[in-house]
């Protein structure tokens, strides 16, 4: 099988020069693009007729084809189990972001073939939904891979293969109108990108029957940058781009020499989801939100893991809401927060400009943390009725809130109906093949006896690829969007197996009967093939947040190294992906952003600096495209080590909060909801140095988000022409031109004025 695709790399005849490019160079369209293109201005609305480009130039034909594009070189991986019997085999590496790619099997070995630039890449295999741990000896004690040119440490006390690709590395110019981060509808405007290396283009104009549209240089990182154009409408063209070169060559992107312009039929089909792009996201971990009925607390205790798990002879307990951690805190300490407790608090969620509340798992389960799933059917009783849990949703409803569930595809706890009767009664359970037993009869808990998320025995991993399993998790997927949920978060997608086809049909499904649901995925690295318009709307995204925010906050990365990390990340992504980013920086599987800001732990008091960062961060997260996500007690200046037993999930102590951050926190959502251009789609670089770093936002680049991390002021030469302060609120007003002084670890966010 091979990796295909439009997107092509194109190698010129001549190597073109590199370098970083200036962010005050011209992106407008010279005398040279204009004899390509006949002209640069727009043309009235009504359409012509679309001709190919008069003059000398180039055409680049960028259209399907079989081979590997000019750049890339094709590259075989092979598997052979021997006389294992393996169900499935996907690549996983650095050149796809550790994603999976299926791998195919004939005559009884397993096979991809890709295409790749020259370079050096790891890669593991993941055989029937476990990692390889040891490439170089995983295959009874071989190579997993015969044609592995070495290994490397992978971190985690296994090793990864290594290939190295040979070949000439030449000029790339990148366009696939199949992917969404080239082109997209996004504001209700048709966006198209395309991807180059630096310093290779002068100028570029996105030529249609409507009219033709200058091309802007929008991103830029060490190896690449993103030119944009946006059609101020969403029907049928015809188009192909005209390119420049930095050394004056004239080139036209074309589709093919059959039928060289490209077509968009004017069809959306990865809508974006406007209340997403508009929101303000929360997220509540149940046990430990608020207590609202202290009778449900003792129903907890009945359905634990430990009732059920025959290795351990462990005990779950009952606290008071401000009782010390103990060591059960992560899992089994269970303090009695429940659906009215959160019901309660709504209107204080609403005054910090919530509109989306995300909710851990709440179905029945033995755990505190609910991802161990006993019945994905019914409400845990440790968290009410479902007469509460449907006035909760109205409330929220009412009030302009949306909500989302968890959703535990992948694995399940010991204590489900179905994982019992196949305890009970071995092969004769009709249910013996959801589950993957490798000794009957067993004890529950043992997971050397069956096949485990992570080799935990207590969450015996399902078997996605049977049928009735599917049709039960898809079905309770729309269960509870039936009853009133408006979306869903998806736990470790990439662990389910024949998870593209498995989240394929959830989207499909769940689309067709509520179209406005949101989809996320837990997936914590940078994954854009996860998000191509036939799985999810958006992943949880700890690359953003924590790879790249977080590092910057702290003061770890320069302006310029965090900008250009931030350029590769919305690259990769479709505009309308980025407008529904899922956005957060910590949750209830990390510390807490304030204890990683060098806050402390839980009881600690923070220091000054670690909230100024905290502000800094945060204001950055909610000035970004996407919806910011808080994980509870953020905004409150809550404190927790996750090293410590998971305290950043420790209840919280609604007697106490720091003010100063809680009414940064709503001065935050006010900032948001005043300045439209903040909920748009379109991020435009403006220029980083030190520990600044500058970017547009807004159609019109009409908002300057100005970011310094370091200890002591900056100064920045401001774009052309007037602009107003609108943040931070005390120095909101002030009228700036030439140049601003930015202060140390803050932001400021400015408004043009006038045209």
């Amino acid at each position: 099988m091979k990796v295909k695709g439009l997107a092509v790399i194109v190698l010129l005849l001549a190597a073109l020069a590199s370098g970083c490019v200036s962010p005050g160079s011209s992106t407008g369209t010279g005398t040279e693009m204009s004899s390509l293109t006949g002209t640069s201005a727009q043309y009235p609305s009504g359409g012509i007729r679309l001709e190919l480009p008069r003059g000398n130039y180039t055409p680049l034909y960028l259209g399907p084809g079989e081979a590997c594009p000019p750049g890339r070189v094709p590259v075989v991986f092979r598997y052979v189990p021997g006389n294992e019997s393996v169900g499935s085999v996907s690549l996983r590496g650095s050149f796809n972001g550790w994603a999976e790619w299926p791998m195919e099997l004939n005559n009884g070995t397993w096979r991809i073939e890709i295409c790749l630039a020259p370079g050096r890449y790891e890669y593991k295999y993941f055989i029937d939904g476990q990692w390889v741990k040891d490439m170089a000896t995983g295959n009874g004690g071989n190579p997993v891979d015969p044609d592995a040119d070495g290994y490397a440490d992978d971190g985690y006390g296994g090793k990864n293969a290594v290939r190295i690709v040979n070949g000439s590395q030449g000029v790339e110019i990148e366009f696939d109108p199949g992917n969404p981060a080239y082109l997209s509808v996004a504001d209700n405007r048709t966006v198209v990108r395309i991807g180059v290396k630096p310093g290779t283009v002068r100028s570029a104009v996105l030529v249609t029957d409507g009219g033709n549209y200058t091309m802007e240089l929008q991103l830029w990182w060490d190896s690449g940058e993103i030119w944009r154009a946006e059609v101020p409408f969403v029907k049928p063209f015809s188009y192909y781009i005209a390119v420049t070169s930095a050394d004056g060559e004239l080139l036209a992107a074309l589709n093919t020499s059959e039928s060289p312009f490209f077509r968009f039929d004017g069809v959306d089909r990865f809508p974006q989801l406007e209340w997403v792009s508009n929101g303000i996201a929360y997220q509540i971990f149940p046990d430990r939100f608020n207590n609202g009925d202290e009778s449900n607390d003792p129903l907890a205790l009945q359905t634990d893991e430990f009732w059920f798990n025959e290795l351990t002879d462990e005990r779950p307990i009952l606290s008071d809401w401000s009782d010390p951690i103990t060591p059960l805190h992560c899992c089994h300490q269970y303090f009695g927060g429940d659906i009215r407790g959160i019901t309660e608090k709504l209107d204080y969620l609403q005054s910090l400009g919530v509109t989306i509340i995300y909710l851990n798992p709440i179905f029945l389960a033995g755990s505190a943390h609910g991802y161990d799933v006993y019945d994905y059917y019914r409400l845990d009783p440790q968290f009410g009725t479902e007469e509460e849990l449907r006035e909760f949703l109205d409330e929220a409803h009412r009030r302009g809130i949306r909500v989302i569930f968890d959703f535990v595809p992948n694995h399940n706890g010991i204590g489900h109906w179905a994982f019992l009767d196949v305890a009970s009664r071995g092969r004769e359970s009709p249910y013996w093949d959801w589950y993957f037993v490798k000794e009957w009869p067993f004890r529950l808990g043992d997971g050397n006896a069956y096949l485990g998320w992570w080799g935990i025995g207590s969450l015996p991993k399902l078997n996605t690829t049977n049928p009735e399993v599917r049709e039960y998790l898809i079905g309770a997927a729309l269960y509870w969007l039936d009853f009133g949920f408006d979306g869903i978060r998806v736990d470790v997608p990439n662990e389910v197996l024949d998870s593209k086809e498995f989240f394929r049909e959830l989207r499909e499904r769940v689309k067709g009967r509520h179209p406005d649901a949101y989809l996320v995925g837990e997936i914590w690295t940078l994954s854009p093939e996860w998000v191509q318009g036939d799985r999810f709307d958006s992943l949880m995204n700890y690359a953003l947040g924590r790879e790249i925010l977080l590092n910057y906050a702290r003061g770890y990365l320069s302006g310029e190294a965090a900008m250009k990390m931030m350029g590769r990340y919305y690259a990769s992504y479709g505009e309308n992906v980025a407008a529904m980013g899922f956005n957060l920086v910590d949750s209830h599987d990390t510390s807490r952003v304030l204890t990683d800001l060098g806050g402390g732990s839980l009881g600690d008091v923070p220091s000054n600096e670690s909230v100024q960062r905290l502000k800094l961060l945060s204001t950055l997260l909610y000035t970004l495209p996407g919806t910011p996500v808080t994980f509870q007690g953020d905004e409150r200046g809550l404190l927790g080590d996750k090293n410590h037993y998971d305290e950043q999930r420790y209840p919280i102590q609604w007697d106490e909060a720091n003010g100063e951050v809680l009414e940064h926190y709503r001065s935050l959502a006010r900032l948001r909801n005043d300045v439209p251009a903040l909920r748009s789609s379109k991020i435009r670089f403006y220029r980083a140095s030190g520990g600044v770093m500058a970017f547009f936002r807004g159609h019109d680049d009409e908002v300057l988000v100005v970011a310094n991390s370091w200890r002591k002021p900056a100064e920045l030469e401001l774009p052309a022409g007037e602009w107003r302060v609108v943040w931070p609120e005390n120095r909101s007003g002030a009228v700036l031109s030439g140049a601003v002084e930015v202060p140390p670890v803050g932001v400021l966010v400015l408004e043009m004025i006038g045209p």
